[in-house]
């Protein structure tokens, strides 16, 4: 599969499974925490979930490529006054953290984008693109994508996790 940035949008912004990447992260704690809420059962210390320390350096192995999602993206951004959506957003300032974090602030998307008191236009959500939410989210996770299989050899750990303190929001 070919690895566009529309597909890099969908991976992030949709959690699309039928991808050509693999999401790195740089975070111990966004790996930890993705290791506990994807399982399919509670992991416990008999029946863990994994978080695998990689470690990739230069010159890359070779038919892999690393991509900064938050680069790949800002390529393709407009300027607000080109024809189309920019993708900033027309929301209230916590229209971010319901991108950011939809299980808990989700009903901060669906608020009325508000208007000048002069606008007669029909109620609406905020402008939400693709874009937009493919750029908070890559910075939530700290995530990097990766093109190609990632050899054995940069494997470096791989760590038995379960919830042995509560999880930290």
């Amino acid at each position: 599969m070919e690895p566009t940035t529309t597909r890099l949008m969908d991976h992030i912004a949709r959690s699309t499974v039928n991808s050509p990447f693999i999401s790195l992260t740089c975070s111990y704690g966004v790996a930890w925490h993705y290791a506990m809420s994807s399982s399919t059962r509670a992991p416990t210390s008999s029946e863990p979930a994994y978080v695998h320390e990689i470690e990739i350096q230069e010159p890359l192995p070779r038919g892999l490529k690393l991509l900064d999602p938050v680069k790949e993206v800002a390529q393709r951004l407009t300027l607000p006054i080109d024809p189309g959506p920019p993708y900033q957003h027309d929301g209230l300032p916590g229209f971010l953290m319901g991108i950011a974090d939809p299980g808990n602030m989700g009903h901060l998307l669906t608020q009325r984008a508000m208007q000048p008191p002069t606008s007669e236009g029909t109620p609406r959500p905020p402008n939400l693109t693709m874009e937009l939410e493919t750029l908070v989210r890559a910075l939530r996770d700290s995530e990097i994508l990766v093109h190609g299989i990632i050899p054995a050899t940069c494997v470096k750990n791989s760590f038995d996790v379960y919830p042995e303190l509560p999880l930290l929001e």
